[in-house]
């Protein structure tokens, strides 16, 4: 059976439910699809609810809970774990399960439709992996799975079996088989509204808990790594890749040492605030002789576009047990570098260790960036940075200044609007081509004291409300929600398309830029050489 997510997570602490995970993925059903840890984002008696496992099945939508260790009953109370260190009283699984299933029920029949008006049937079934629960009357005998009849897992088939059959007959209204279109609608309602992945930037600040959605096509991507020991993930700007770097990370620390590494310094920084496992170890690629000598049974190398060249792989092959060759390890890598910063990029580099792993890409969902920015990017440097999902927002916005005062003065007149419009100044960067904050405009603002350096601040709980001010290569791999690109010179265009790409597709829904004189006409220069190259000018 399919299991959604493909691997259990490290922070998944219950032998329990890791048990009952492998036990499903060990079912020979290609038409059924179970998830791990279901969240309810509303539940009329908790403030959150979860759900151990929903099966999604042809016949039926089974909920399972799961119990793992000492349970015992007390004066109709329920106690859960080893004596003097028990939880509770607490109610019983069968209480809970029965109340995840009809919150589940609720809230995906908002968005699919009323389940029983589909005829689709459902249950639950909990199960006790190491002790029997005596028969009451709280339960039916098919509505419970203990530990003799579970043996380790090998009775799982047939409790759900044995399940499914006991809940059609409750279900009156059920039409079965429930048609695959509908099953599909039901899954993709699942993944967005339900399985939630803590937001890069919030785990960050340590904030605010705020969650982002995972694509089906990021779920597909990390469902590859149950069958591909070695994968180069491939994409633009934007599409998710550190992100699901991270997110790999996590899942592959479960099953032994992994080393995160990167170009960036910065960006070291941000991921090693997030991937705090014991199992992990975070570097940027400068310093990776603090590890030398160890050998990593799982190597994740993100923006590797930034390291392809054989003196970087020679590197990186000795930290990864079996080698690039035989090792386990994923590259993920932005196509458009090769177009960009050709002069950076060794292909015969690439040529080598392309034909080592599974090339997967280029995904083409950009999570990140608006319509209007995504379309811009492509005009100017004719990078492809996928479909934008991320939705509408407003046109990227243009101001001609003559100097750096002026170029100042514009600059506050636009982040006061912002802030009028209740922007938090957190929420802007500002870019600088040039990278020299001694002689950037940001240094002639009115909120100049008010700015912070972006490379100060980059990994700390310094969360003030304030202007982040970065150099364009500190800030890869780094995103926000306005971006203002500032000390824009004619030269800074001049042969760095790279340098374009990255600040432009930092934004997520606004992007700001101020251009010194002759930039303009640079910047037209170069949307009528994508033309061209294209073949839409000759």
């Amino acid at each position: 059976m399919r299991i959604i997510p493909s691997e259990i997570s490290s922070s998944t602490k219950s032998q329990a439910e890791r048990s009952v995970f492998a036990a499903l993925k060990a079912i020979p059903d290609d038409r059924s699809i179970a998830l791990h840890t279901v969240h309810l984002p509303q539940h009329h008696r908790k403030r959150v609810g979860e759900i151990d496992f929903v099966v999604i099945m042809p016949d039926v939508l089974l909920f399972i809970e799961v119990k793992g260790g000492r349970v015992h009953q007390r004066d109709g109370r329920w106690y859960y774990g080893p004596p003097g260190r028990e939880e509770g009283p607490k109610e019983s699984p069968f209480a809970q399960a029965n109340g995840g299933m009809h919150e589940f029920e609720r809230e995906i029949g908002a968005l699919v439709g009323n389940l029983r008006d589909h005829g689709v049937p459902s249950g639950y079934l909990v199960i006790t992996t190491d002790v029997d629960i005596p028969r009451t009357t709280e339960f039916e005998p098919e509505q419970y799975l203990g530990t003799t009849a579970y043996d380790g897992g090998r009775g799982l088939s047939k409790g759900i079996e044995r399940a499914t059959r006991f809940w059609l007959t409750r279900n009156r209204w059920a039409r079965t088989p429930v048609s695959a279109t509908l099953r599909k609608q039901m899954l993709e309602a699942v993944r967005p509204d339900f399985d939630l992945v803590p937001n890069l930037r919030s785990r960050l600040t340590n904030l605010e808990v705020a969650f982002e959605r995972l694509t089906t096509e990021q779920f597909d991507r990390l469902d590859e790594l149950e069958s591909n020991p070695r994968l180069i993930w491939t994409g633009g700007a934007g599409t998710g890749k550190t992100f699901l770097a991270a997110e790999a990370a996590r899942r592959k620390s479960a099953r032994g040492s992994v080393l995160f590494t990167c170009a960036s310094t910065t960006l070291a920084t941000h991921v090693g605030r997030i991937l705090t496992d014991d199992g992990i170890t975070v570097l940027p690629f400068d310093r990776l002789d603090e590890v030398q000598g160890r050998v990593f049974d799982q190597l994740i190398v993100d923006e590797a576009q930034d390291l392809m060249t054989f003196e970087s792989l020679d590197t990186l092959e000795a930290l990864v047990s079996g080698g690039l060759a035989e090792g386990r390890w994923i590259f993920m890598l932005d196509q458009n570098n090769q177009v960009l910063t050709p002069n950076e990029y060794d292909p015969d580099a690439w040529e080598y260790l392309r034909p080592l792993g599974s090339v997967c890409g280029p995904m083409r969902r950009n999570c990140r960036n608006t319509v209007q920015i995504v379309k811009q990017v492509r005009l100017y440097t004719g990078a492809d940075l996928g479909i934008a999902s991320a939705g509408e927002g407003e046109p990227v916005r243009f101001a001609d200044v003559h100097d750096a005062q002026e170029e100042a003065n514009v600059l506050d007149t636009y982040v006061n609007e912002l802030v009028q419009e209740e922007v938090s100044p957190r929420n802007i960067t500002l870019l600088s081509a040039s990278g020299d904050w001694e002689a950037s405009s940001a240094r002639l603002s009115q909120r100049a004291s008010k700015i912070e350096r972006f490379a100060d601040v980059v990994g700390s709980d310094r969360t003030k409300h304030r202007l982040t001010w970065s150099s364009i290569s500190d800030f890869k791999g780094h995103e926000n929600h306005v971006v203002c690109l500032i000390d824009l010179e004619p030269e800074h265009l001049e042969g760095r398309l790279d340098a374009l790409y990255v600040a432009w597709t930092r934004a997520r829904a606004q992007l700001w830029v101020a251009c010194r004189p002759g930039t303009r006409r640079i910047l037209k220069d170069l949307g009528i050489a994508v033309l061209t190259r294209e073949g839409h000018l000759k």
